[in-house]
């Protein structure tokens, strides 16, 4: 997988800093890197996606997270594979966003949800 630094940086940024704005910026360089914006079926769309959910559950855009955190799962299982190969447990981090999801539905204050890494 090329940009493992960059991944590296986000995974710091997101589980550390907890800087989701952050996250969104440097997973869209890997996107377009990697893709030249010619499909949105890569990891770093799903990721970023996740970054921007929790950056608007956060702020209580309830709306807005749900949404985001929704379009999350778009392409999920096809690059679930590629989640795993940065050592983060695909399954388990869909099912944090399914949960988060069904909370923000009961405009549920916002959780920290981490990376489920091994």
């Amino acid at each position: 997988m090329k940009n493992k630094e960059k991944y590296r940086e986000f995974m710091d940024t997101f589980q550390i800093q907890r800087d989701f704005f952050k996250c969104h910026e440097i997973l869209e360089e890997i996107w377009i890197e990697e893709t030249k914006c010619e499909t949105r079926k890569h990891v770093s769309i799903n990721l970023l996606l996740i970054a921007v959910g929790l950056y608007h559950w956060r702020n209580k855009n309830y709306k807005g997270a749900i949404q985001v955190l929704e379009n999350s799962l778009n392409n999920y299982d096809e690059v679930s594979k590629d989640i795993e190969r940065l050592n983060i447990d695909s399954k388990y981090l869909k099912q944090k966003v399914l949960g988060a999801i069904e909370s923000l539905k009961i405009k549920k204050e916002y959780e920290e949800i981490y990376l489920p890494i091994y």
